[in-house]
């Protein structure tokens, strides 16, 4: 985060949370949509870096106010928050701080090591969780969010894909790239389904982990939330903890079996997106690391 963007974000703080001392802020953050701040080590704070992520921060206000009630792990609950400007920079959103460590490769591998029982607990967090969360109905979040044409959105990506990536990439990685993506949409069952509400970014950067109790503390980050096909949430757990521990999530819930072959093609689009995202937003480390495997 540069620092002329903290002191921005600092300044908004001070005029819209007058309340607020600002006694200790940290960057802590910089991820593709949001910059984050801890405030005073008890207050979380995200800002839009683009204009297109203030309508989605108004979105998720209102989508986590709903969500908050309905499920058993914590989530973010906005506490403070401006979101009456079109300003990057003076639009923010702040929650109290959930403790817990995201639960990444070093916490990953503590957990493994415990034991079954251990990763088995967890799975049955995360399982409970996304039930909750792919229950909640679409009329309960009030404020209409964004339609998911999940054809439309599949075939858009490819094409963005092949226009812009296809350069950077090897002949064997775009003949994948094209494999991959034709078998899915020329399945039309593929988009013959019930969409739920997901969560959108269901990977380890943003579960937290609580080392001492060796449970779930909270889930982060609803900035991708909306209707969509449930499977992409899985997708996301794939990606990040391998499928044995997906098969404990089936074992709890039969019906992700059925999933499987979409949460697969989900899972193979994450480095591509990361690298398309990177070269559309002019972020040459989310591109570098997206394209390293397809050069």
């Amino acid at each position: 985060m540069r620092m002329e963007h903290k002191a921005l974000y600092m300044e908004s703080l001070r005029h819209y949370c007058p309340e607020l001392p600002l006694l200790e802020v940290e960057a802590i953050e910089s991820g593709q949509n949001n910059d984050v701040l801890l405030v005073n080590a008890q207050w979380i704070f995200r800002f839009p870096k683009y204009a297109e992520g203030i309508h989605r921060l108004r979105y998720e206000v209102g989508l986590l106010n709903t969500v908050k009630e309905r499920v058993s792990i914590p989530v973010p609950a906005p506490a403070k928050w401006n979101h009456q400007s079109d300003r990057v920079g003076s639009v923010f959103v702040g929650y109290p701080k959930i403790p817990g460590e995201p639960l990444l490769d070093g916490q990953w591998r503590e957990l493994e090591s415990a034991g079954v029982p251990t990763v088995r607990g967890i799975a049955r967090q995360l399982a409970a969780f996304l039930n909750e969360l792919h229950s909640v109905p679409a009329d309960a979040l009030g404020e209409s969010g964004p339609e998911y044409d999940g054809y439309r959105e599949w075939s858009e990506l490819f094409e963005r894909i092949r226009a812009k990536l296809y350069p950077h990439m090897n002949r064997e990685a775009q003949r994948w790239t094209e494999r991959h993506f034709v078998g899915f949409l020329g399945n039309g069952s593929n988009f013959r389904i019930t969409t739920v509400l997901v969560h959108g970014d269901f990977g380890g950067s943003n579960i937290l982990y609580d080392p001492g109790r060796r449970k779930i503390s909270g889930i982060l980050d609803f900035g991708s939330s909306g209707p969509g096909d449930p499977a992409v949430d899985y997708a996301g757990l794939l990606a990040s903890y391998g499928e044995p521990f997906l098969r404990y999530m089936i074992e709890l819930d039969p019906d992700i079996e059925g999933l499987l072959e979409r949460v697969k093609f989900y899972q193979g689009t994450f480095a591509l997106q990361e690298a398309l995202f990177g070269l559309e937003n002019d972020d040459p480390q989310a591109f570098r690391d997206g394209i390293e495997a397809y050069k």
